[in-house]
């Protein structure tokens, strides 16, 4: 049967923590309930649907786990992005049940198809903060004629009400968008979430997995976790990010940019300049390093 997932072990019988599951077709739901202060609720991504393990873990539950928030995960077996009427219905009769009324405050998060989830449920919760990583906003082709990935989520049910993400996030609190803005079709998405409570975070060179990139910098739970306590502004997100050019997936994702616009040509330039900073920071580490053992030497 395999390990058993996370959440399963704590809202098992036996389990310390209330909570439930539900399983509706293509989707699921885990809930396990810590507090009533922090709910988060977690949309899957793409690489993440589709898992046929018992040991389904929802996305950022362990994140959650360590902070101790409550956390809702919502699961898709496929490319669904979640429109599905008995995912949208058991929602909704959470939202007139006043589940999400219970916690003080309610934040929504997911990557890609996860972020567009997290995006066009905040409905529920007015006044929800909302953290999406490189979000679609909907994949309805007379909205976004010019969107030409995701070709079997196209074929979703997207007449399904509440399915354009930029006309469900106007009761939002916070709506921050992470994203590259060389990335033309995500730079297109996060262009078409407009309010004043949108907060765009732009990452050059995040490349379009953006949460997969501040993991590699381990700068993700930092800002996740700001983002969820309501701090992170725009000043801290930049802060955190700044050494982005020091990553080998920053350089990757440089070049991809500049084939996809044709200037191969350039691309020589952006490998020497990586080099170059990779040689800088070597030098300073072992100026830093006699500094230390100098001063060691001497006390």
């Amino acid at each position: 049967m395999g390990p058993i997932p996370d959440w399963y072990g704590e809202i098992y019988p036996a389990g310390p923590n209330d909570g439930f599951y539900t399983k509706l077709g293509e989707h699921s739901l885990a809930y396990v309930e810590r507090n009533l202060s922090q709910l988060v609720i977690t949309f899957d991504n793409l690489s993440g649907a589709g898992h046929e393990g018992y040991d389904k873990r929802a996305w950022a539950s362990g994140f959650c786990s360590y902070n101790n928030w409550s956390h809702l995960g919502v699961f898709a077996q496929g490319p669904t992005w979640f429109r599905d009427d008995r995912l949208v219905d058991y929602l909704e009769k959470l939202r007139d049940d006043g589940f999400f009324e219970r916690f003080d405050y309610v934040t929504l998060s997911g990557t890609s198809m996860g972020a567009y989830g997290a995006l066009v449920f905040s409905r529920l919760y007015p006044g929800a903060t909302v953290i999406a990583f490189s979000p679609q906003t909907t994949l309805d082709m007379e909205k976004v004629p010019w969107e030409t990935r995701y070709g079997k989520g196209k074929k979703a049910d997207w007449d399904i009400p509440g399915s354009d993400a930029a006309a469900c996030i106007g009761s939002a609190g916070k709506v921050y968008v992470v994203y590259d803005p060389l990335e033309r079709l995500d730079r297109k998405h996060a262009e078409r979430l407009v309010g004043r409570n949108v907060v765009y975070l732009k990452g050059p060179g995040f490349g379009h997995k953006s949460a997969l990139f501040l993991q590699r910098m381990e700068a993700l739970k930092p800002i996740l976790g700001e983002a969820v306590i309501g701090t992170l502004d725009g000043e801290r997100f930049h802060k955190a990010v700044r050494r982005r050019g020091d990553f080998y997936l920053y350089r990757m994702n440089m070049e991809d940019h500049l084939r996809a616009r044709g200037r191969e040509h350039l691309i020589p330039v952006v490998q020497e300049l990586f080099k170059a900073r990779r040689r800088r920071k070597i030098r300073w580490a072992k100026r830093r390093a006699k500094r230390l053992a100098a001063k060691r030497a001497s006390a």
